[in-house]
């Protein structure tokens, strides 16, 4: 789980880390189904607040 102390600072130091950062980049994402019924919307509301103030710093 991220942190708000996360260094989103980095570098790629090699030809091998450079590869795969752009494969991970260029490849589409395997979508992933969320079952919202296992939330309320409370919780939600909660969490999307404290992700939002995560993203803000």
């Amino acid at each position: 789980m991220a942190t708000s102390s996360f260094n989103k600072n980095f570098i790629l130091d090699s030809e091998k880390a450079v590869e795969s950062f752009t494969r991970i980049i260029l490849e589409k994402p395997q979508q992933l189904k969320i079952d919202r019924s296992l939330t309320s919307p409370e919780r939600q509301k909660e969490g999307e607040n404290k992700l939002k103030r995560m993203l803000s710093r």
